[in-house]
């Protein structure tokens, strides 16, 4: 009887956790918002920014990524660093 409810309670506490649709971190690493956008580090590695709203507008592709400042932000790809507009495009 005690093998029963040990297990009824293990299966009650799976499905409570299962169901409060965390599956963890979103981001690896998030850094300071600065002319509306933040830079983070997806969980596969690479940088992106997203809004306020916590939606990418650049998404992860870059290795390293900075704060915008006067509308522009460095960023590292393949060893290299260069700057980004906010749209995402080289400058």
């Amino acid at each position: 009887m005690l093998k029963k409810f040990f297990i009824a309670a293990l299966s009650i506490s799976l499905l409570t956790l299962g169901g409060c649709g965390s599956s963890g971190p979103k981001y690896q690493n998030v850094r300071s918002f600065s002319e509306g956008l933040a830079p983070v580090q997806a969980s596969g590695g690479k940088w992106g920014y997203i809004n306020e709203r916590q939606q990418f507008v650049i998404p992860p592709r870059f290795d390293d990524a900075k704060e915008f400042q006067s509308g522009k932000a460095a960023v590292k790809l393949n060893g290299k660093w260069g700057f980004i507009n906010k749209r995402g495009e080289w400058l």
